[in-house]
């Protein structure tokens, strides 16, 4: 026996919008879970002494500790002097 497609009326959403609005709030719901994990891994204490490495194994240097005047600063700031 064939079934007969039902009526749609004009205001009616496709069929496949449902499937996009799942789409949708996976997205929403995956960004919310990856920025969830993004906090709780910058919570997570650091062992006391432990080098940041990059992937080639090489270490990085330390940030510098606040602002220095050095020489080429000092001669850029008496270039600006008027």
């Amino acid at each position: 026996m064939k079934s007969k497609p039902l009526p749609m009326s004009p205001g009616a959403a496709a069929p496949d919008s449902g499937s996009q609005r799942l789409g949708r709030r996976r997205v929403v719901v995956g960004a919310g879970v990856a920025a969830g994990a993004a906090l709780a891994a910058a919570a997570l204490p650091r062992k006391p002494g432990a080098e940041p490495e990059v992937a080639g194994g090489a270490k990085v240097e330390a940030p510098a500790e606040g602002y220095r005047l050095t020489e080429h600063i000092r001669r850029y700031y008496e270039t600006t002097r008027t």
